[in-house]
């Protein structure tokens, strides 16, 4: 997928960040607080954004969740999208789009639709080129509620995918280490 942004791979968090507000858990009862899952709810029985045959990335252009800040990284975001059928899922026998599109539907569909989380795993990692659709909890002790959520295969743009695991022993020891920072003055 860093192969798709190149350059532009600095925007990724911030369209997953687009993605996750969109499908974020209920902010409240009132009316000033519709938004997030309950209203994608609503959006679906209305227009039915998400169909079997029509792509993420079709669904993704109708609520312009490409990002907003540069057009190149726009349509390469959409691109990296488009490529998810080029992917397993970790759903037998179907692509990561179909898996996608499939779960999304079900879930908004469903009498108790789960927010949806979308993140991205490392594919240069044996067994992780594929897409992950799953729920339960996500990461990160602040938000205690289950989620839908949707992993996509990546990789930096100048990265090959290894192999085997020799390979991914080294791609491992290449990492630096995190920094250590002390706020202490």
């Amino acid at each position: 997928m860093g192969k798709i942004m190149q350059e532009d791979d600095v925007y990724i968090n911030n369209l997953f960040e687009l993605l996750n507000l969109r499908f974020a858990p209920p902010q409240g009862y009132g009316e000033d607080d519709f938004g997030g899952i309950e209203e994608m709810v609503a959006l679906q029985k209305e227009f039915r954004i998400f169909r079997e045959g029509r792509s993420l990335r079709d669904s993704a252009a109708i609520m312009n969740l490409g990002g907003f800040w540069n057009t190149r990284a726009r349509n390469r975001w959409y691109r990296v999208l488009a490529d998810l059928n080029s992917y397993e899922s970790n759903i037998d026998g179907v692509n990561g789009d179909e898996a996608i599109v499939a779960s999304l539907i079900r879930n908004l569909a469903s009498r108790t639709p789960l927010p949806v989380y979308f993140k991205a795993h490392d594919s240069r990692v044996e067994g992780m080129r594929r897409v992950f659709v799953e729920s339960g909890p996500i990461e990160g002790f602040f938000i205690d509620v289950p989620y839908l959520t949707i992993s996509l295969p990546m990789r930096p743009r100048n990265s090959a995918r290894p192999e085997n695991e020799a390979a991914n022993s080294i791609v491992a020891a290449q990492s630096p280490a995190p920094a250590s920072i002390s706020l202490n003055a």
